[in-house]
């Protein structure tokens, strides 16, 4: 990649005095296929910010260069560009064909005062391993990406990268329902980045009359098979360093990205879960078998303690089983409660706007006047919050929030263009409300019946649980442990938080020992791994 830095600046007063937010990166993970330009497209983000010297391995052909998680730290104020001609004035009303053909004898890139008073912003762009990958192992690539971001403190956006001469294919209906069942916080606002897009292939385009980005998003649609919304941006990441016009349209692709960035809310990362691939149900199988040889043990033993007990005492043991089920079951609601009856942020859709009069259909539409327009956007939750982002001059006005709809009206900007954001979020409590008041009955439905149950039984004056029937009564919890863990370990999904315990077991290629089967049980349930050891 031809190394393009940003046209010098010389610092204002507003710049001396910018804020540096240190303790809360803009954190953005970075997803997509190899060869796709990920990586160069942060080397571009950080030539942007003004270090063109950042060390970002840039891969080749069909084999990645990223092989493990990366993590690269930027800081920049955000500012737009523009061409200026000879004399030193600002480049207006060009013709898209002319722009293309300038070089640096027609104009040179300048750059415009920065947004904010001169703020910087610092954001932690974390490179990923490339998706279909030589190696074949989109699965446990994503796993990998996704137990490591389990690792970080909050996550403000996920980017997905397709360059401009892929079609959305089959690795990306894979990633894409990864992502919708692995990250739900999250997957309603992920970033589509169209590499590639070249101020050439726009140029020839347009002479025949199409709009490569109203197409590029149509594809998108149509291989996602949702009709929801999301943020699509356009960028070149490689300009030609000889062509003033593809280095300025390149900078300010960076500055449109960057700008909608700042706007993302920090999400929890608690909330995310892992989606087991192959091999890991591979792993589950044979875990999975242990468990169930246990429990037809247990479940004998448990009966023939039944067929010895009288009347009185079976009908006590019987119940003692049931409360330990019910137990067992409101256990699982309250854990499930705790997931989602928080005030955490959840992302509903965005709504991009990008329509310009000026550079870049100038060709086509030289007669359109682009003023104002109306964005809409409606929602089955209560939209909590709205971050909202502009370029280009264009102004967020008349803005109305009721409940689940929002409306405002976008103006247009410089060169009539109408460029802006709007993200909208609700809370985990407000998107669950109906689940977590089914959860609530539920426990108070087992509450009520372990009262009653202990009520009308008198069990406790039934059992000598400290003697003669203290096996019987372990039994019979024991058998309800069982089923309750095997239920948990058939889940197609775990909990982000054990990646690290339950890797090392997950990336076998092979059948586990008895020996890794009782460790991998024992990190859900010590008592069941013993009983399983016990039984070899």
């Amino acid at each position: 990649m031809t190394e393009v830095p940003p046209p010098a600046y010389v610092a204002t007063d507003s710049d001396m005095k910018r804020e540096n937010d240190k303790d809360n990166p803009i954190t953005v993970l970075i997803l997509g296929e190899t060869a796709n330009g990920k990586s160069t497209m942060i080397k571009q983000l950080a030539n942007y910010a003004g270090n063109a010297n950042l060390a970002v391995g840039i891969g080749g052909g069909n084999v990645s260069c990223t092989k493990a998680v990366g993590r690269y730290a930027i800081s920049t104020p955000l500012r737009s560009y523009h061409l200026k001609d000879t004399k030193g004035r600002k480049v207006k009303n060009a013709k898209f064909s002319d722009l293309v053909d300038y070089t640096e004898d027609d104009a040179t890139v300048a750059p415009d005062d920065p947004d904010h008073a001169g703020k910087s912003f610092n954001f932690d762009l974390i490179d990923t391993p490339g998706l279909d990958d030589s190696d074949g192992n989109d699965m446990e690539i994503m796993t990998e990406i996704i137990g490591k971001v389990g690792s970080l403190d909050h996550l403000n956006a996920v980017v997905y990268v397709r360059n401009m001469n892929k079609p959305f294919g089959r690795s990306f209906g894979v990633f894409y329902e990864y992502i919708q069942r692995c990250m739900p916080s999250i997957s309603n606002g992920l970033i589509i980045a169209h590499t590639g897009h070249t101020v050439d292939k726009v140029d020839q385009a347009n002479s025949q009359k199409r709009d490569l980005a109203t197409e590029r998003k149509a594809s998108f649609k149509k291989a996602s098979k949702r009709s929801l919304d999301l943020p699509h941006f356009f960028m070149d990441n490689n300009p030609d360093e000889y062509s003033p016009f593809a280095i300025m349209e390149s900078l300010n692709a960076c500055y449109s990205l960057l700008t909608f960035l700042t706007t993302q809310l920090p999400l929890d990362t608690r909330t995310l879960k892992l989606l087991k691939t192959p091999n890991m149900q591979n792993t589950d199988v044979h875990v999975v078998l242990a468990l169930e040889r246990l429990h037809a043990r247990l479940t004998k033993r448990w009966n023939n303690e039944l067929a010895a007990a009288s009347r009185a005492k079976m009908q006590a043991l019987r119940m003692k089983s049931e409360i330990a089920r019910l137990e067992n079951k409101i256990e699982d609601k309250n854990n499930r409660l705790i997931e989602i009856n928080t005030d955490a942020s959840i992302v509903l859709g965005t709504k991009h706007v990008s329509e310009g009069f000026g550079l870049k259909n100038l060709l086509i539409d030289y007669d359109l006047w682009l003023d104002t327009k109306v964005v809409d956007f409606d929602s089955d939750y209560k939209i909590t919050k709205v971050e909202k982002s502009v370029t280009g001059g264009s102004k967020w006005e008349s803005e109305d929030l009721r409940g689940t709809s929002w409306r405002a009206k976008l103006s247009a900007g410089m060169l009539r263009s109408i460029n802006g954001t709007a993200t909208f979020y609700t809370t985990s409590r407000l998107k669950h409300q109906r689940e977590i008041e089914l959860l609530k009955e539920s426990q108070k439905s087992s509450k009520d019946s372990i009262e009653f149950h202990k009520a009308s039984l008198g069990y406790e004056n039934a059992l000598d649980e400290d003697g003669a029937d203290a096996v019987a009564v372990k039994l019979g919890e024991d058998t309800e442990r069982c089923a309750s863990l095997l239920s948990l370990i058939k889940s197609e999904t775990f909990d982000i938080t054990l990646w690290p315990i339950l890797r090392r077991f997950y990336v076998l290629h092979q059948a586990p020992t008895i020996g890794e089967i009782v460790e991998f049980i024992r990190v859900y349930d010590p008592e069941m791994a013993r009983l399983v050891y016990a039984e070899v």
